[in-house]
């Protein structure tokens, strides 16, 4: 079955860097940064919860995230 707290991250972090690639309206934006909040959420709940293994595969995707937000943050100033 998994971890379902790390699933769910996984989920939500590839929402939200779909989210930032399509941010071509101002509703989208908004969009986005929701879907980036629900994200760090859902990794912080995971870290929690999961193996070392787990663990290695959440920082790489937190680092996904980071990078596309920064990006993103950047682009809407």
């Amino acid at each position: 079955m998994g971890n379902r707290y790390f699933q769910q991250a996984r989920s939500a972090v590839e929402e939200a860097n779909e989210a930032i690639a399509a941010t071509h309206t101002p509703e989208a934006q908004e969009e986005a940064k929701e879907k980036i909040k629900r994200a760090k959420q859902a990794l912080s709940q995971a870290f929690a919860d999961s193996s070392m293994a787990e663990r290695e595969q959440l920082m790489a995707l937190q680092e996904s995230l980071y990078e596309f937000s920064e990006e993103f943050t950047n682009e809407s100033k």
